[in-house]
């Protein structure tokens, strides 16, 4: 699966740059290695089995946009995976999405936009930071800028520049290099307020006549709203979206419900050293001079279990009591979830627990109130 994944992630890449619609369809032009291996992998495993497999090119595009399940070949997949197809009409399917970047050469436009991102991050994060701490301050100030502001005006750019000021030899700021990497600009032909469309909800922008913004789980309507800007605005790149902005929605819920409790009972660090995990809480211990309790925790939004597990490492240099892993409440819509991230993760780390979101933060509430001495 993740070869296919990555051979069609690769054909959309080749097509955009060849300018064409990235369609994924007629199998023209040579298809990439990652292609040919699945579809032979395919075919030996159909002969030893004595099944039918795909008789050409596009025939194993037709499977792809069929439910996983019903292949006439068998793949080891979890219940949560059966239902999934790997196009859907000519897109990717976010299954596929997700597939694919666990290979790393798989979208490669994607994932060196991702990869040039985090590292323009931490750039202009080091280079802000007089020390530790205050890398830290800046780090988690961008990452929170991602999952916030999938559109930025110039004038907000320009109040972000003054607050980090720090530039190469040539003058150019590192907060200027991490914007030109992680949005695309606009310009626009007079100063003044741009009318855009935008989910109510996550604020990802969506085109004219869209009814939804398609972000994993989002139940938000378009809306109309101005960005007051004076010579352009920037848009969110296609990876940074989907590698920082759309996971990070979960991340930015737990956040602010956290920080809504936090006060001399519970502390929040958001994504400790410089994102070994995605916070750590640390609750007052319930006795004088006995030690505080930490929880380590990881949002994740990932349509696969299987995939989640097999990407997820636990980070050992944030120490805590329990280490948990914390998914959206639509992934419980998909059967078995939990039960199959909970069996995948099993040999390959321990002692963590899975909680969706709303059981963490009710657990996390109540832990907060024992601490405080409150029932």
């Amino acid at each position: 699966m993740e070869l296919l994944c990555a051979a069609l992630a690769k054909i959309r890449l080749e097509r955009q740059r060849a300018g064409v619609q990235a369609r994924c369809t007629d199998g023209s032009g040579p298809l990439p290695r990652a292609w040919r291996d699945a579809r032979g992998r395919l075919w030996w495993k159909a002969q030893s089995l004595g099944l039918d497999a795909p008789g050409n090119d596009l025939e194993l595009f037709d499977w792809c946009r069929r439910p996983l399940g019903s292949w006439p070949v068998p793949l080891s997949l979890t219940e949560g995976d059966l239902d999934v197809v790997l196009l859907e009409g000519d897109a990717l399917s976010e299954f596929a999405e997700q597939a694919a970047d666990l290979i790393q050469h798989a979208d490669v436009e994607a994932e060196l936009v991702q990869n040039q991102v985090f590292a323009a991050l931490m750039l202009c994060a080091r280079m802000n930071g007089k020390d530790d701490d205050a890398v830290q301050r800046v780090y988690c100030r961008l990452r929170r800028l991602l999952i916030d502001h999938p559109v930025l005006s110039d004038r907000e750019v320009q109040a972000l520049a003054r607050e980090l000021p720090a530039a190469d030899s040539d003058h150019d700021s590192f907060l200027a290099k991490f914007v030109r990497i992680a949005y695309v600009h606009h310009p626009v032909q007079a100063p003044g307020k741009v009318r855009l469309r935008r989910c109510a909800d996550c604020r990802n922008p969506v085109d004219d006549g869209a009814v939804g913004c398609g972000a994993p789980g989002c139940t938000g309507v378009p809306e109309q709203y101005e960005v007051a800007c004076l010579g352009a605005y920037w848009t969110q790149h296609r990876a940074t979206r989907q590698f920082f902005h759309d996971p990070g929605l979960l991340e930015g819920r737990l956040l602010d419900h956290l920080g809504e409790i936090a006060d001399g009972t519970l502390c929040v660090e958001d994504w400790p050293c410089l994102d070994a995990w995605d916070m750590a809480l640390t609750f007052k211990a319930r006795e004088p001079g006995a030690e505080a309790e930490r929880w380590a925790v990881d949002a994740k939004d990932c349509s696969s279990p299987a995939l989640l597990a097999r990407g997820f490492r636990c980070d050992p240099r944030v120490p805590a009591r329990r280490h948990i892993i914390v998914i959206p409440m639509h992934r419980l819509r998909t059967p078995g979830y939990v039960a199959d991230l909970e069996r995948e993760l099993q040999g390959r780390v321990s002692g963590v627990e899975v909680l969706d979101e709303q059981t963490f933060l009710r657990q996390a509430t109540v832990r907060a109130r024992q601490a405080g001495g409150t029932r």
